[in-house]
């Protein structure tokens, strides 16, 4: 037999080793539970990443129409977007490239989700949409411009492209029934200053293809059709702007069979 105090020692050796066992399972399976609720809040952290404001509509249908066959070469896009938070619609119709060489058009028919939003003036609204841009002269007023849609408030400034400065006229027209606003800019190749006379037949051109189920946007567009210039003709024979694609071919010279029988 092993003497007593030996086999006292051993025994609490033995307990000594289960119990630091015991202890390190114990920590074990804290930190796996730790782990494992702190999963969720990790992963809900990710997924509560913040998402854009504007949501771009991947398949538009198309509310609005613009033709404009001198820029044909430049390339178009139709654009829209969505505000998830009140529904608010942007319509954004742009010809050419902001940074490219040639002419850049861009025009946003904007909807707000709730009528009781105000439009600020012409001047702050272009100057908040180019800060992506390089400005080598900063907005200023331009005057107005009259149009089918009313007076006009027009703003000059200048953007830089490939090295070289370009000059644009920027445009906003807000309106309270229905509330919406017309907003953009038509930026030469260059440095040469901005014919008025194609801004305004941008204008002109704009017309409205379906409303969906807001009747004030109808009226509102119909009444301008009233007061359309036609690029600065009143008649649309003499000036007409490209309504049809497809130019309307001349009458045919018709020739007459038989005789005329003479009394």
């Amino acid at each position: 037999m092993r003497p007593a105090s030996y086999s006292v020692t051993e025994d609490i050796r033995a307990t000594f080793v289960r119990v630091l066992a015991y202890m390190g399972g114990l920590a074990i399976l804290a930190i796996t539970a730790a782990s494992f609720f702190r999963t969720p809040a990790i992963v809900a952290a990710i997924d509560s990443s913040p998402r854009p404001q504007w949501i771009k509509v991947e398949r538009p249908y198309p509310a609005f129409e613009l033709l404009m066959p001198e820029l044909a070469g430049s390339g178009s896009d139709y654009v829209i977007r969505r505000r998830a938070a009140d529904g608010a619609r942007k319509d954004v119709l742009t010809w050419g490239e902001a940074g490219g060489n040639g002419l850049y058009v861009m025009v946003e028919v904007y909807r707000p989700g709730s009528e009781s939003q105000r439009f600020i003036d012409a001047e702050s609204e272009i100057a908040a949409r180019i800060l992506d841009f390089t400005v080598t002269d900063d907005v200023k007023p331009a005057g107005q411009i009259d149009s089918k849609f009313g007076a006009v408030p027009l703003v000059d400034f200048a953007i830089a492209a490939h090295g070289r400065q370009r000059r644009c006229l920027g445009f906003a027209r807000a309106f309270d029934r229905p509330s919406m606003q017309i907003a953009g800019w038509y930026c030469s190749a260059g440095d040469e200053v901005v014919d008025l006379a194609r801004l305004a037949c941008v204008l002109d051109r704009l017309t409205i293809i379906s409303a969906g189920s807001d009747p004030e946007l109808d009226g509102l567009f119909a009444r301008a059709e009233l007061k359309r210039t036609f690029c600065g003709q009143r008649n649309p024979i003499l000036a007409a702007t490209p309504e049809r694609e497809e130019p309307i071919a001349a009458p045919r010279k018709v020739k007459l069979r038989g005789h005329i029988r003479s009394r």
